[in-house]
């Protein structure tokens, strides 16, 4: 099934815990060994950005995480990855200027200048602003 999946043309790389290898990131031509940092063949993850294992990892850490998480390709030329469903863009995958998000928040904030990477970041930086407010 697994090879079924990965060559898929809209496939850029599954994501599936290995009893023996611990979690794998999987394309057609490589596969990324998420716990030991190491690469067999091509990386699988290239393009998908610079956090792209920090937001697997996160991702495999959840209780609820699927057996098999599919991420769609991503061609560099358009700067685009592939939706599964019938939309223009796609919500919570990886790759292309997705990637690159933003906020707009108050230049009234306490906002330091250190990347903020993941959702529990950007949480605690709302919270926190947000506690500044009731004072």
């Amino acid at each position: 099934m697994i090879p079924g999946i990965v060559n898929n043309e809209y496939v850029g790389f599954i994501l599936v815990r290995s009893q023996e290898h611990g979690d794998l990131a999987i394309g057609k031509n490589g596969t990324y060994f998420l716990d030991h940092d190491e690469i067999q063949g091509e990386n699988p993850l290239e393009g998908f950005g610079d956090n792209i294992v920090r937001h697997l990892k996160r991702t495999s850490s959840f209780e609820h995480t699927p057996d098999i998480l599919v991420n769609s390709f991503y061609d560099k030329e358009a700067d685009e990855v592939c939706a599964f469903e019938e939309l223009v863009g796609s919500h919570g995958g990886a790759g292309g200027d997705q990637s690159k998000p933003f906020i707009l928040y108050p230049s009234t904030w306490n906002v330091s200048d250190d990347e903020i990477i993941g959702a529990e970041n950007i949480y605690r930086l709302l919270k926190e602003n947000l506690a500044e407010l009731k004072k």
